[in-house]
């Protein structure tokens, strides 16, 4: 599919993007052996630390590699004292699919409200930071760098998966009924499960007056770092969440309304 010239302008633009900060560097790839970096990173942590389901292919890689990432900007973080990759996540716009192909989120949702409602959609994916770089800081600048390229760019809603590690969905109880006490998206726009393997939050036991959960809901919740910065810019979530044995993983449907960033300071993610 071609994109609208006054997106392909906008986005030649935002492309060039680039974010220092320290030691670290944030810019898309631009090359294929930092691509191929990137899906590194992304075996070792999606896959070798999330215990998720390694192929034969994958086996042999040593990277993760899906149909998606011909089409997508891969983000990445350079740790530029020694040239390494600390950092990736992957944007896709479903403009630049081709005819008949669906975002990754689409094959676990259905999007069809928030297609309805914007018209130049941005999917974030396969976000990841090394072992030892989980402090924050590498976190806040993908953040930054997201939100500086959906600014220049015209993008008017960035959706995609928040991801909890374990299919063991009930021990997520606690932030699940948080999200979807705060944060449930509008009916006309949320986002509907058309798969088998997932449970609507509602269904999963959980006694908020309990005095253990009393501590924890809303207060002490573990949220996870890459959902926390979603929840800073008032992100929506679906209120059913998928379970997902190839990642090892429960997750749910969110998206952010782009308005909402270009009103937010850029140091949006505090501890």
């Amino acid at each position: 599919m071609a994109i609208k010239p006054k997106v392909f302008k906008r986005l030649t633009e935002a492309l060039a993007s680039k974010v220092i900060a320290g030691h670290y560097e944030v810019a898309f790839a631009r090359s294929k052996a930092e691509i191929e970096s990137s899906q590194a990173l992304r075996y070792r942590v999606l896959f070798r630390e999330g215990n998720g389901k390694i192929t034969e292919e994958m086996h042999q890689l040593q990277r993760e590699v899906d149909e998606w990432d011909d089409y997508a900007y891969h983000v990445i973080v350079t740790d530029k004292r020694d040239g390494k990759i600390v950092g990736s996540v992957r944007f896709v716009s479903t403009e630049k699919l081709p005819k008949g192909m669906k975002s990754y989120t689409e094959q676990y949702f259905d999007l069809s409200g928030l297609r309805d409602r914007y018209k130049n959609p941005l999917e974030l994916s396969r976000a990841c930071i090394s072992a030892g770089k989980r402090d924050g800081v590498v976190l806040l600048l993908i953040w930054k760098f997201a939100m500086q390229f959906i600014n220049k760019s015209g993008f008017d809603v960035m959706f995609g998966c928040a991801s909890f590690s374990s299919t063991n969905y009930q021990i997520h109880a606690p932030i699940l009924h948080y999200l979807n006490q705060n944060n449930l998206a509008p009916t006309e726009l949320m986002p509907k499960p058309i798969v088998d393997n997932h449970v609507k939050v509602s269904d999963i036991p959980f006694d908020e007056n309990s005095e253990e959960n009393k501590q924890l809901f809303g207060k002490r919740l573990k949220v996870p770092t890459m959902l926390r910065g979603y929840l800073k810019l008032g992100a929506k979530v679906s209120d059913a969440a998928i379970i997902d044995p190839d990642f090892n993983t429960t997750f749910l449907c969110i998206y952010v309304d782009s308005e909402n960033m270009r009103t937010i300071d850029h140091a949006l993610v505090k501890k």
